[in-house]
């Protein structure tokens, strides 16, 4: 709720300065100005090792009326994993600095740190679901398999030069040391179980960097996530098939399982690696993943898709 013109609005500016795209001519203090020209009052602070975004959250955040990150994919999930870990109900702001920004292209909020600025001035939230990864927490994708490697496994460098571009290289060369793992998938949708290449569980218009969803198709606080499972290829050529039925958007493949659900259990046969928001995780040989309906408030604009969504 907007404060009266002599009650300012307190903000919590929390800053990742070791972002993949954080520019040299990027400024905390520009930002900051910007909202105490706009009645804010801030507070800025930077992470740092041990001085992660969720520690910052759980430390200052009883203090301010809004909160609002500055940073990656990673820095969001930790600010939001702190809101959840501490039962912080207070709306929260997106200044975009990572190298792909899928969740800041997936809801519409700008990648220009002054753009996303205004849209926190404006202060218009909408509800968000985050889900649980077994006792953590992720915000818009959980996945494991062929193309979740390459979200953590192409070098930094190469992801601030090339931007998206450095995961179609790194897809194209991890395509010849496909594995697949044997994995039961349980969920309130379906029951399914076969060698997959790959799955992931989202909450976004982006899959693991490089493949895409219709703006429409995604609902972000309607409890459910889009879950892909993808089935190992009998051949090159049906590889690469499969990558172009995803690239170009129809994932109409007989090798590809699409559905929704908002409780899923992944057994499989060996301890799999997931990347969780682009972050290498651990993953044992049962993930249970749980969506929370509208768990907190986003500051962000209306897609113009939401109406047709809500009509659907």
């Amino acid at each position: 709720m907007k404060k009266g013109k002599t009650e300012r609005t307190k903000v919590l500016m929390i800053v990742n300065p070791r972002s993949g795209k954080l520019r040299p001519n990027f400024s905390a203090r520009i930002i900051a100005e910007m909202f105490s020209d706009n009645n804010m009052e801030v507070g800025v602070f930077f992470t740092a090792p041990g001085y992660n975004a969720d520690f910052l959250v759980k430390e200052h955040a009883k203090n301010f009326d809004i909160i609002a990150c500055c940073g990656g994919d990673g820095t969001v999930s930790e600010t939001i994993a702190g809101m959840m870990e501490a039962g912080i109900d207070k709306p929260m702001g997106y200044i975009p600095a990572g190298t792909t920004n899928d969740l800041a292209r997936s809801i519409g909020i700008p990648t220009k740190p002054e753009k996303a600025a205004k849209v926190i001035i404006g202060q218009k939230s909408r509800p968000l679901d985050i889900g649980s990864f077994d006792d953590g927490t992720f915000v818009y994708i959980a996945s494991f398999g062929a193309f979740t490697e390459v979200s953590y496994a192409t070098p930094q460098k190469a992801k601030n030069i090339f931007g998206r571009f450095a995961y179609y290289l790194g897809a194209v060369k991890f395509m010849p040391k496909i594995q697949s793992y044997h994995v039961k998938v349980e969920s309130d949708a379906r029951t399914c179980e076969g060698d997959y290449i790959f799955g992931s569980v989202t909450n976004s218009t982006s899959v693991a960097g490089i493949f895409k969803f219709e703006n429409d198709t995604v609902d972000f606080a309607d409890g459910k996530y889009e879950v892909i499972l993808i089935k190992r290829p009998k051949s090159l050529f049906s590889a690469f098939t499969i990558l172009m039925s995803m690239l170009n958007k129809t994932y109409q493949h007989e090798n590809i399982e699409m559905f929704r659900a908002s409780d899923i259990r992944f057994t499989s046969d060996e301890p799999l690696d997931w990347a969780v928001d682009g972050e290498h995780k651990k993953g044992g040989m049962t993930v249970h993943i749980v969506n929370h309906p509208q768990a907190i408030n986003l500051i962000m604009k209306k897609r113009r898709s939401d109406k047709k969504n809500r009509n659907a």
